[in-house]
């Protein structure tokens, strides 16, 4: 009761170039382990979504990565639990979410209710070589001055079983974008590894057949660090 454990391992082709693990696919574990430990603590029969998540991390991950969750507090209508990342080398990293209960949402019984997601490729507009996750994901990139595009499509897997994208989803998308704004910004043979992420939702993400696109903006970049805002449309 409180707790909740689970564990992921990227197969190759859905890592970044180096074989490290993206940053989206840690939110995609630790956003739902999370919320379970929330949903174990207070019980809740209706559906819940995150409101707020935020990560710290030390380094990038590697290999098998696990998230072990525990709830701190929650009420009938909303949960806030913190989990602790460890991969193949030891302890990374953290998480917490805000969880909150939405009533009377309905549930898809059928994903094939799902719309239909042709899942196209995108044009790549970028020197940077894709990494393999990119391909996957047959994203497309435009740089511009101070930030960075990505665009791409995801189907019904990658949704819950209301029909809104999960957490890692959002999280995958925005950290492509905020990468490659990040490597944009950043003097030549500089590696970019998140430390600091935070999302707040305004709403559910569903499952939509258009093209969703990840917006990133540098605002400042110093010798160690580069800092940037992003948005997902």
């Amino acid at each position: 009761t409180g707790m909740a454990n689970a564990t992921i391992r990227c197969s190759p082709e859905q890592t970044e170039a180096d074989g490290s693990m993206p940053f989206g696919y840690l939110a995609a574990i630790a956003d739902n382990n999370n919320a379970m430990a929330n949903i174990n603590s207070a019980n809740w029969s209706d559906n819940s979504i995150l409101i707020e998540v935020s990560y710290q991390t030390t380094r990038a991950a590697w290999g098998t990565v696990e998230v072990r969750s525990r709830n701190s507090s929650y009420n009938d209508a909303m949960g806030v639990a913190q989990g602790g990342m460890l991969d193949d080398e030891g302890p990374f990293g953290q998480s917490q979410c805000t969880s909150v209960t939405v009533p009377a949402r309905p549930m898809v019984e059928d994903r094939g209710e799902l719309p239909t997601v042709d899942y196209l490729a995108f044009p790549w507009e970028a020197d940077f070589t894709p990494a393999p996750v990119d391909l996957y994901l047959k994203g497309g990139l435009k740089l511009m001055e101070g930030g960075a595009t990505y665009t791409s499509q995801l189907d019904s897997g990658w949704s819950s079983n209301y029909g809104s994208l999960h957490g890692g989803a959002i999280g995958l998308l925005i950290t492509r974008a905020m990468r490659y704004a990040a490597i944009g910004a950043s003097p030549e043979h500089v590696e970019q590894v998140p430390i600091s992420f935070d999302i707040n939702y305004v709403r559910p993400a569903m499952v939509v057949p258009e093209p969703m696109e990840a917006i990133a903006r540098v605002i400042a970049v110093t010798t160690r660090f580069c800092t940037l805002e992003g948005e997902l449309v």
